[in-house]
């Protein structure tokens, strides 16, 4: 008797000659490749339905009314039921996939599983390459299987074999694929591969409410060459050429008579750029004075992992100074007896965090202010870095807002002047090349990944979901 098959597929095309033979001469196919076709196919006691690459879900209705068992082929192993599992299989780090052949039920990918085809995924895989090796797979287990597929009792189950806990849907791949300025290098990277694909552009960004896709193949950044100079490699040419000049490295309150450099680094932004300069100085031998601004927006030296960079940077040999920032009082013209209190207030936090005296002192944004008016040599008994000595007596060089204020500190330096006083600010010291604001971008994304990091992390610590994440 004639056997009559209704395949389900959108994807046999040329392999259907295969198919035909899996089933042998006495099946007569009926090809649907979509929900309305399936339910105009004439069905009776005869009639075996086979899904095999397709989305469309078979109403159980249907199901209900086959005289013999349905199957569906699963372009993937066992372990990813659901949509898109080539995707979430190199997402998890598969080391094996395949394809699964299972009867079906009214649920997707719920039914038992009968055969099983694995095969290794290489270091190189692709999502694209994993659903081209896996729907061969299925085709095989289609051309070993096809005739049995046909009989009126269902194929065993494999003993042993279920499904994975995690069914995904297509809102799943989608919220996979989408990512967040405050996303890690390393989870978007992974995404990145996981999404990827030759025909679709899947991983998006959303910013101000537009949805932005991502190229795999992005274009090549502008050229940031005029900005080079303002790198982890910049800053450490500078420090070996006042060493080269002969220049001694002193501390705010010393008077010495030779050759030296007061070298100072207001910290605005950044404490992570902090301390890898006060690496890169000590690796030279060189000290210098980190002024740390207690009212920052920026960072909070009550942050735990701020008041470990501080103390190894004191722990490096540098000194840790006050940057007094007045906008946190509102002041605008500041008498000896505010300014004096003010500064012991901000002197007495530091102190405190960190149980060591702080000697020193700058101003945050002192034009902002009346207090460029204060020219001696001591605040509130604190160094003054804006004293009238200092700007009288010393050659002053400053990297404000990423660009050389005055002069380029190279050519200050080279012109061998006997006493400098030299500022930079480690926010604009980069690994690579950047532009000051995509600088400033750098250390705040840091900052908020770093954060949101930690909040993913407690949360796992803690056993709780992560409503939203992946």
């Amino acid at each position: 008797m004639m056997s009559k098959v209704i395949l389900l597929t959108s994807s046999a095309g040329a392999a259907l000659d295969r198919v035909k033979r899996a089933f042998g001469p006495a099946a007569s196919i009926t090809v649907v490749g979509d929900l309305k076709s399936l339910l105009a196919a004439p069905v009776d006691a005869e009639t075996s339905l086979i899904s095999f690459g397709t989305s469309v879900i078979v109403p159980s209705e249907l199901l209900g009314r086959l005289a013999k068992p349905a199957y569906n082929l699963h372009a993937a192993s066992p372990e990813f039921p659901g949509r898109d599992p080539h995707h979430f299989a190199i997402y998890r780090g598969a080391k094996t996939y395949g394809a699964t052949l299972h009867l079906m039920t009214g649920r997707v990918d719920d039914g038992t599983i009968v055969a099983v085809e694995t095969f290794a995924v290489g270091h190189d895989a692709t999502p694209d390459r994993l659903l081209v090796e896996a729907n061969q797979a299925a085709m095989r287990l289609l051309e070993r299987h096809g005739q049995r597929l046909l009989d009126r009792e269902p194929m065993p189950g494999l003993p042993d074999v279920s499904w994975g806990p995690v069914k995904t849907r297509r809102s799943d791949f989608l919220r996979l694929g989408r990512v967040t300025p405050l996303i890690s290098a390393a989870e978007f990277e992974q995404r990145l591969r996981a999404c990827a694909s030759a025909s679709h552009a899947n991983v998006t960004v959303e910013l101000h409410g537009q949805v932005f896709r991502i190229e795999q193949a992005a274009p090549k950044l502008d050229d940031r060459s005029a900005f080079s100079e303002f790198t982890e490699t910049g800053f450490l040419t500078l420090v070996r050429q006042l060493k080269n000049a002969g220049y001694r490295f002193v501390r705010y309150g010393d008077r010495p008579s030779d050759h030296h450099v007061i070298w100072r680094h207001d910290v605005d932004v950044s404490m992570h750029r902090a301390v890898r300069l006060a690496e890169m100085e000590a690796q030279e031998g060189v000290v210098a004075t980190y002024f740390v601004n207690p009212r920052s927006s920026f960072y909070s030296i009550f942050e735990p992992d701020i008041e470990a960079m501080l103390r190894r940077i004191q722990s490096l040999g540098h000194e840790i100074g006050l940057h007094f920032d007045a906008s946190a009082y509102g002041t605008k013209s500041w008498s000896e007896n505010t300014l004096n209190a003010a500064v012991r207030r901000e002197q007495a936090l530091l102190e405190t965090l960190l149980q060591s005296p702080i000697r020193s002192l700058s101003w945050h944004n002192p034009d902002q202010s009346n207090l460029l008016d204060f020219q001696d040599d001591e605040i509130a008994g604190l160094s003054n870095a804006y004293s009238g000595h200092l700007r009288r007596d010393y050659v002053y060089c400053s990297d404000s807002n990423g660009y050389w204020r005055f002069k380029p500190m190279r050519e200050v330096i080279a012109a061998g002047h006997d006493r400098l006083h030299l500022l930079t600010h480690p926010d604009w010291w980069t690994p690579e090349a950047l532009s000051p604001s995509e600088r400033i971008d750098r250390a705040l994304l840091g900052r908020a990944r770093r954060l949101r990091s930690d909040y993913d992390r407690r949360l796992a610590l803690a056993g709780r979901r992560n409503v939203g994440g992946i």
